[in-house]
């Protein structure tokens, strides 16, 4: 059975002020790594400009500042398990660290290749990263990275609802799929129209889940704390509002 959250822990000012905070921080520190990333865009690019800000990659960014200032509430609220959305906050928070850092020494590492001029007649290198593509560096790299984390989040989550573990199995589900897809070949086996939904299609296994966990708490009259409710929901907004722009583009 889900534990009851502490009802002692309510959302205050001060919370939302940190909140608040969080998220601006974030859309710095996203276009700070565009603009960093910039010389070797323009390189192999040929960009004039760093491109104007994206909308909805501004709205990710909210998803990773939101929850990066849950995830630090979280760990000094203690009891990181007893919340769904303390859970929740440390998976995207998670994603976020490996997805900005990953970026970054892709950036840097580029940016100093970019430096020493190639012979003629070589063939240019510099923007490949173990092999791998410096703008795909941090989507390869990452996903595989973080299946030990979501392996240590079910290990850790028994004390949650079955549905609340059933999402976590299908974050774990969703990375084996962007795994084999970029790694293993399962693209050369995946339709073009399938394709091109691919990715929102398989980080909305999780996010369906999560609506349903959510749903099953309310239908069973479990109380759903804030941890939650701040997680969730903007989670799956921004899920259906990405399906929406794909579908109107």
């Amino acid at each position: 059975m889900s534990p009851t959250p502490k009802t002692d822990e309510r959302l205050g000012i001060a919370h939302l002020m940190l909140l608040t905070a969080g998220i601006g921080v974030s859309f710095v520190v996203a276009r700070a790594i565009e603009h960093l990333r910039f010389k070797a865009d323009a390189y192999y690019y040929d960009l004039d400009a760093v491109p104007a800000a994206d909308g909805f990659g501004m709205l990710v960014a909210a998803i990773y500042g939101l929850c990066l200032t849950l995830l630090v509430l979280a760990i000094h609220s203690g009891d990181l398990w007893s919340s769904p959305g303390k859970t929740l906050a440390l998976l995207f928070a998670t994603m976020c660290l490996f997805n900005w850092g990953l970026e970054l020494i892709a950036a840097l590492v580029v940016n100093g290749r970019l430096q020493t001029p190639i012979d003629p007649g070589a063939v240019d290198r510099r923007g490949y990263i173990l092999g791998i593509w410096y703008r795909n560096f941090a989507a390869e790299v990452g996903y595989v990275a973080s299946i030990p984390v979501l392996l240590w989040v079910i290990r850790k989550s028994k004390r949650q609802g079955f549905t609340w573990r059933l999402a976590w199995l299908g974050f774990l589900l969703f990375a084996f799929l962007i795994v084999g897809y970029v790694h293993f070949g399962v693209r050369d086996y995946v339709h073009p129209p399938l394709s091109h939904w691919y990715f929102e299609l398989a980080i909305g296994i999780p996010i369906v889940l999560l609506i349903v966990a959510t749903a099953n708490a309310f239908i069973r009259r479990r109380p759903v704390d804030w941890w939650t409710a701040l997680t969730v929901t903007p989670i799956a907004f921004v899920w259906c509002l990405g399906m929406a722009m794909k579908l109107l583009a």
